[in-house]
């Protein structure tokens, strides 16, 4: 039985009396050795070797002292470790004091090396022996305690371990005789490697320890990863964590971390600062700069706790920080809401999956609304350009054969607002401009003279007979098609305030007679050799806003080589790079000159358009019907 206590007692009393000289220890300055840039690398390289195995110290012993603590009958053992666990934290604090980062840097420490090396080892040899004691009394009684349930036994790796990482402790305490940068091992800061080749395989074998570490996963635990190069930091925290309920797996360096998360999904990442080879600032650059990896929630563990290193991780995308020793409470609550917040962030994304494809849906519905083929017909040319702004669209375009082939009807329209609800109406919207289109003109008694020619004039005074029958007939047509849309949206659907800006138009493909509705919408433009001759205004408002309003329509003959341009707003509201708009000149300055054909003059808009937004979001859809009159002919050269 350990019955020793006057000897703790008499090493915890050494300790404390150690502690008073600490200030007289550090007055006297010397020469200065080395440039203050690289002292404070020396140095802080020399907090965090130093704060590794006390982290062990601490935290192992406080495991022990939480097993120890659930039993009864104990108090020897809670006694012995409840000493150590003092003792290690009476060291910690002696170093974050001794090496504080932010007297490093405003250089209250200027004293040569050599003799900082020597304060520093008789201010913290008494607490690193006095650890190596109580372990190596703990380790020599361990044999002669009988606790029940085989705990000492199971306990002997783990006294094991504080034991070594206090002589660790010492080692380094004795070490700093010859303090130099050599000796404390400061390096050049690191270049990030261009390229880290990936080795191949699965290597995510599960860390295995003691029965009363592994706990059920529940849904409040994760998947968790931990990168330490050090194998206590790597085994203390794993068993923390799977105290905790989670699933743990180890990594010993950056590279073999990188590997591991290629062939396996991990819900955090606890990932060490510093390491040999590859550190983890230069692991997390990796991870946030993939694509395929930069949402995995990554969260830095170092001895070192100075801000601008906590500062540099959280700029460079780490979710938290972790200083060790690790505090169990602390871990708890950090891992718990980066796991909250990954599961947030993870149903989002499986509901944006979802809706994604839902979308996609919609947008293979939505586009066999658009003819599959545009009508055909001789000496004329019909062409379209669509480009919707998100999956589904609120503009339409259409172009149709009306009575057995004798007319063609055309329509451009944009629906207000953009997205799935401009997108269900644009579909009402087409729907019944084509039915009732197609129910006028096949119950029509549409009879046309064979008199008379056409004039390339659309004045009804100088319209001949077959052109004046024609043109009266699709205008009835035309305002009953418009006029029951109208009253059909505005009745049925006037709670949702949707409408729509339209042109509708009839062409007599024989005598080239344009007969339209113009609903609100940008004027379609006809084009000639001359470039802009005719802008089709607005004959009426929107379509769908109230019932009963009337519509006016108007004519227009397309003569040979002439082109009718329809669009909507998406062009001339395109936003460019310097965020001015493309505008209505800069499209009727590409409309001057005279296209080959509809296709061409198509082409020529889109590459002005894509010139002008290149790098720019598209912020509406875009739409485009044009519609030639092939001259007879092929006009002459001009000189």
């Amino acid at each position: 039985m350990i019955t020793k206590e006057r000897k703790y007692r008499k090493t915890k009393h050494r300790i404390a009396r150690a502690r008073p000289r600490r200030a007289a220890k550090f007055k006297a300055p010397l020469k200065t050795e080395v440039t203050d840039q690289v002292r404070c690398e020396i140095l802080a390289k020399l907090r965090h070797d130093l704060r590794t195995p006390l982290n062990a110290v601490i935290g192992y012993s406080e495991m022990l002292l939480e097993d120890a603590e659930d039993m009864t009958g104990h108090q020897d053992l809670i006694f012995v470790l409840r000493n150590i666990l003092s003792t290690g934290k009476q060291s910690f604090e002696l170093v974050n004091t001794i090496l504080d980062p932010e007297k490093t840097e405003a250089g209250e420490t200027k004293i040569g090396l050599e003799t900082f090396g020597a304060n520093l080892r008789q201010e913290l040899s008494t607490p690193s022996n006095a650890i190596v004691s109580f372990t190596e009394i703990l380790l020599k009684n361990a044999e002669e305690l009988h606790y029940e349930n085989g705990f000492i036994e199971s306990s002997i790796p783990d006294f094991k371990r504080i034991h070594s990482a206090a002589e660790n402790f010492l080692s380094l305490i004795r070490g700093t005789e010859n303090l130099s940068m050599t000796d404390v091992g400061i390096m050049t800061p690191r270049q990030t490697p261009p390229d880290i080749l990936l080795p191949a395989g699965n290597q995510t074998a599960r860390t295995s320890g003691k029965h009363d570490d592994t706990v059920a996963v529940t849904a409040d635990c994760g998947d968790l990863l931990v990168v330490d190069d050090n194998d206590m930091n790597r085994d203390l925290l794993s068993r923390h964590l799977k105290r905790q309920g989670h699933s743990v797996t180890v990594a010993e360096n950056g590279r073999e971390a990188l590997s591991m998360i290629q062939a396996h999904t991990y819900d955090v990442v606890l990932l060490d600062i510093m390491m040999p080879e590859m550190d983890g600032y230069q692991v997390l650059q990796h991870l946030k700069s993939s694509e395929a990896w930069r949402d995995i929630p990554v969260i830095m563990i170092s001895a070192l706790n100075e801000m601008n290193s906590v500062v540099r991780c959280i700029e460079m995308g780490a979710e938290d920080y972790l200083p060790k020793p690790f505090d169990p409470i602390l871990l708890k609550a950090r891992i718990g809401a980066v796991l909250e917040k990954k599961r947030l962030r993870d149903k989002e994304q499986l509901y944006l999956r979802r809706l994604e494809g839902e979308l996609e849906i919609g947008r293979q519905i939505q586009t066999s609304f658009f003819p599959d083929l545009l009508p055909q017909l001789p000496g004329w040319e019909i062409a379209a350009w669509f480009r919707p702004a998100r999956q589904v669209s609120g503009d339409f375009y259409d172009a149709f054969l009306l009575s057995g082939g004798q007319s063609v009807g055309i329509v451009i329209a944009d629906v207000c607002d953009k997205g799935v609800g401009a997108a269900l109406f644009m579909g009402l919207f087409r729907s019944l401009i084509r039915a009732f289109a197609n129910m006028h003109y096949s119950g029509s008694r549409m009879t046309l003279s064979e008199e008379g020619e056409t004039s390339p004039d659309a004045d009804p005074g100088q319209m001949t007979e077959r052109q004046r029958s024609i043109s009266s007939d699709h205008e009835n047509a035309l305002k009953t098609v418009i006029a029951l849309t109208n009253d059909y949206i505005a009745l049925n659907h006037g709670k949702s305030n949707m409408f729509a800006t339209l042109f509708l138009g009839v062409i007599d493909p024989e005598t080239g007679m344009l007969t339209y509705i113009n609903g609100g919408h940008e004027p379609p433009v006809i084009t000639g050799t001359d470039g802009v001759k005719k802008l089709l205004e607005p004959t009426g408002p929107a379509v769908g806003m109230f019932p009963g309003i009337p519509f006016d329509s108007g004519k227009i003959s397309i003569e040979p080589g002439d082109m009718l341009v329809t669009f909507t707003d998406g062009i001339t509201e395109a936003v460019g790079k310097d965020g001015g708009f493309y505008g209505k000149e800069r499209l009727f300055s590409v409309l001057a000159d005279p296209a080959a054909s509809a296709g061409a003059l198509l082409d020529r808009i889109e590459t002005s358009l894509s010139d002008y937004t290149a790098g720019a979001e598209q912020s509406d859809d875009i739409t485009l019907l044009t519609v030639r009159r092939v001259p007879e002919t092929p006009p002459y050269k001009r000189a």
